[in-house]
């Protein structure tokens, strides 16, 4: 069975980018998608959040440093 390593790309600040992994959609305000299904979610370049569609409403988490 092969084995994979995954490859982290540093973007300074102790910060990596994964590569050859899945990516996350990304969206601003205005464009979120149309009919979104319950567990969608993705992130938003307007208000730096990863957001959640519950099936209802859209929920927003920060993305600021800590």
């Amino acid at each position: 069975m092969p084995i994979s390593k995954q490859l982290l790309i540093d973007i300074g600040d102790n910060l990596y980018l994964p590569v050859g992994l899945p990516t996350i959609s990304s969206w601003n305000s205005k464009k979120r998608p149309k009919k979104p299904g319950a567990g969608t979610f993705g992130y938003n370049t307007q208000t730096n959040s990863l957001e959640f569609f519950n099936g209802s409403y859209w929920f927003g988490g920060s993305m600021n440093r800590t």
